[in-house]
């Protein structure tokens, strides 16, 4: 029985990285040909949706969660070598939540299983004063299996783990995770930010990644 187990999430890890593959392929060429606008990452949340709809794809039992809120978990599930097209699993438990922030690249974020609310803010400080920013909701949606959100390097967003089941989202960035120094978090009720620190650990994907 262990042998068939074995057997079966080798066949799942090897249909999950060629459709990895082909999929990044597919958004390499969407930014090659249309550059980053909403449109273009518009149409690359359409093709991760697809990727996350292959449930199958990912089991829950290989993609843990930490065991504690208010902690995630990022899987490395594509990058490419000069960190561009970096493509991640987050899984995490409800509770989770992080403070408005930027990207400063395009980012994609879509659901494969649980809710994730997405806030969406917009600066309305004049810019003037360097570690001061004020910021205010403008949107607000809750990410689900088969939905997503892009934003644009400059787009400020918090997110916010609801409901009782663990979320496992694709987050997919123009610039990988690790090497965005100068993403910032606002501090909304002091009218501050400061700079978003890295993300301290990104796990390899069950049975490898591209």
């Amino acid at each position: 029985m262990a042998t068939v187990r074995m057997a079966t999430a080798s066949r799942v890890a090897a249909e999950r990285e060629r459709a990895i593959a082909a999929t990044v392929e597919r958004i390499r060429a969407i930014e090659r040909r249309q550059g980053v606008t909403r449109a273009s990452i518009a149409t690359i949340k359409a093709e991760l949706i697809a990727l996350a709809r292959r449930r199958e794809l990912f089991p829950r039992d290989e993609f843990v969660p930490p065991a504690e809120p208010p902690c995630d978990r990022f899987y490395r599930l594509s990058e490419d070598a000069d960190h561009r097209f970096a493509l991640y699993l987050n899984a995490c438990l409800p509770g989770r939540a992080s403070p408005p922030h930027d990207h400063t690249t395009w980012a994609v974020i879509v659901g494969i299983d649980g809710a994730e609310e997405n806030k969406v803010y917009e600066r309305t400080d004049d810019r003037s004063t360097p570690g001061r920013g004020v910021v205010r909701v403008v949107h607000e949606e809750v990410i689900r299996a088969g939905t997503g959100m892009a934003y644009m390097p400059e787009d400020i967003h918090s997110i916010h783990v609801v409901g009782t089941e663990p979320i496992m989202h694709l987050h997919m960035y123009g610039t990988s995770i690790e090497h965005l120094p100068n993403r910032i978090a606002f501090d909304v009720s002091a009218g501050t930010y400061k700079v978003y620190p890295a993300f301290p650990e990104i796990l390899p994907a069950p049975g490898g990644g591209t």
